[in-house]
């Protein structure tokens, strides 16, 4: 049992085998939101109360005594309905719909890994919402300041609910998404792409793109509601940072205690080795003959011509003798006849 994740991350799917696995996980993705939808639908009228209290407290703010919604499309509230019970739903839906994503991407991780993003999913989907809390609030003042010109103009305020409903949710979802900014690079830190010193180092370029996000994602169109959105995703910027900094520090010591480890085993390994060869050394071995050696048939006719040649050998002259002159060197004699 133990094994099983291993087993699970050691095994690679195929082209089809994912294919199969990302429509299961998108069907079911679907299933929730529409669930969720559906519970919307049958809380929408608390949910239109509720979108449209930030325009009414803004109008309160701004010394406005009632603020009109219009509608100005037979079907509008249909249509408006609908959008509303779709985007509860999506909110409602986020934590199941964060957690699949979670689990189609699981089996591709490693242990270590998967443990690291497990803690993601419920961080992400409090940041979504916190995101969402933060705009809510934020459109409070931000249309108590359009309300106030509108009144410096000499214009009282009557909206149109499809397009404010249009403005407060584009705002929420899409500060609930910029808030998953710091999870994002937090998740480039962890597996290597960035550091923070890098990012550090080019700060300006970080508050250009806050401001421009802010354009392309919020519905600011003023210098001060540009300020009201790209201010906090600034300090979104720098908090991720703050938590790079984090996954740097445990990575690092992570690393120093694998390669610490390792150290400590391989001077264990040498010192056991060099225990073992003195031992060895200390201990002398007599090699033992063997039979080849004692069969060896050169050996043996080597022994044997050595004993023949002493049998052969003359025995040792006495002092007393002289020995025999050969025949041709013996000297003539001298003197005649």
């Amino acid at each position: 049992m133990g094994k099983q994740p291993e087993a699970e991350f050691e095994r690679e799917l195929s082209f089809v085998e994912h294919l199969d696995e990302l429509r299961t996980r998108l069907i079911r993705m679907a299933v929730y939101w529409v669930a969720a939808a559906a519970l919307g639908w049958h809380f929408r009228e608390p949910l239109l109360t509720f979108l449209r209290r930030p325009a009414e407290q803004g109008a309160k703010l701004a010394g406005l005594e009632d603020l009109p919604f219009r509608i100005f499309d037979p079907i509008g509230g249909l249509m408006l309905a609908l959008t509303t019970a779709a985007v509860g739903g999506l909110v409602l839906a986020s934590p199941a719909i964060l957690t699949e994503l979670w689990l189609f991407i699981r089996p591709a991780l490693r242990p270590r890994e998967r443990r690291w993003f497990a803690g993601v999913v419920p961080m992400a989907t409090l940041f979504f919402l916190g995101g969402i809390a933060f705009a809510y609030w934020m459109s409070v003042h931000v249309l108590r300041y359009m309300f106030e010109i509108n009144l410096t103009l000499g214009v009282e305020g009557e909206l149109a609910l499809a397009s404010y409903l249009s403005f407060i949710l584009k705002m929420l979802i899409a500060m609930g998404f910029l808030f998953e900014v710091p999870i994002l690079i937090m998740a480039l830190a962890y597996v290597g792409l960035v550091r923070s010193d890098w990012l550090l180092a080019r700060w300006r370029y970080l508050v250009v793109a806050a401001i421009i996000v802010t354009v392309l994602f919020t519905p600011a169109v003023d210098p001060l509601t540009l300020g009201f959105f790209a201010v906090p995703l600034l300090l979104l910027f720098f908090f991720s940072i703050w938590l790079v900094r984090i996954v740097e520090r445990q990575r690092d010591k992570r690393q120093a205690r694998e390669e610490a480890a390792q150290q400590t085993q391989s001077e264990e390994e040498t010192s056991s080795t060099a225990q073992r060869q003195p031992a060895e050394e200390s201990v002398p071995v007599d090699p033992e003959p063997s039979d080849a050696e004692d069969l060896d048939p050169f050996s043996f006719y080597e022994q044997l011509t050595q004993e023949i040649a002493e049998l052969e050998a003359p025995e040792d002259e006495t002092p007393g003798d002289s020995p025999e002159t050969p025949p041709d060197e013996k000297t003539p004699p001298t003197g005649g006849r």
